[in-house]
């Protein structure tokens, strides 16, 4: 039984490797509009662009990104959007998952959590609650592309696999919320959430279809 798993993952990664490196890649169709064109005005809340310095940027890899605090009648709202023309290429999508223990935040406690729906069916982001010393900060963050907004790793993989049988485009966009939980864990949540639920439907308007 044991080596019959072994061997059915074995195929499933072989398949995925080979559907995103065996195939033709389509056409790579830029963003509708350069990201830095993203609402500035969210709500009550107004942007105050923070640009990564050089070295960042080459380690996140994305072909478009902005990185901005939105201040507002709330605590501030840190929005992260980095944009993947190409994943097939080598460059791929960075976890938070993995980033934030490396900047010296550690995870409390994960969740999932809904932020609308799509057609019926509810829209879930990841949820963490991290620690640096005393503080206590809220992230959301989840992969967005062609119409999809995907909480989990693994599916963002399976549907880069199922959009590279079909010959589409391997472009994806990583969204990363983050507000400080001074006022509470609930009420941080709250907040994020509240500002996920305007922010997704825009950033869909900027991906390529």
């Amino acid at each position: 039984m044991m080596a019959l798993r072994v061997a059915a993952a074995a195929l499933v990664l072989l398949g995925g490797i080979f559907a995103t490196h065996g195939f033709k890649p389509a056409e790579i169709t830029p963003p509708q509009w350069p990201l830095r064109e993203f609402p500035s005005d969210i709500g009550l809340a107004h942007s105050q662009d923070r640009p990564f310095d050089e070295e960042v940027v080459r380690a996140v890899g994305a072909d478009d990104y902005i990185n901005r605090v939105y201040v507002g009648s709330t605590l501030p709202i840190e929005l992260y959007v980095g944009y993947y023309k190409d994943q097939r290429s080598g460059e791929r999508i960075h976890s938070p998952k993995n980033c934030l223990p490396g900047s010296g935040w550690e995870p409390i406690h994960s969740t999932r959590v809904q932020i609308g729906s799509m057609g019926g069916v509810p829209v879930l982001v990841n949820g963490y609650l991290v620690a640096q010393g005393n503080k206590r900060n809220m992230v959301l963050y989840w992969y967005q592309s062609h119409h999809r907004v995907v909480a989990s790793e693994y599916w963002a993989k399976f549907w880069l696999v199922a959009d590279a049988l079909k010959n589409r485009p391997s472009d994806g966009a990583m969204i990363r919320i983050w507000t400080s939980a001074v006022d509470g864990e609930a009420s941080a949540q709250a907040r994020a959430v509240d500002f996920a639920r305007r922010v997704y439907p825009q950033v869909d308007e900027f991906l390529p279809d």
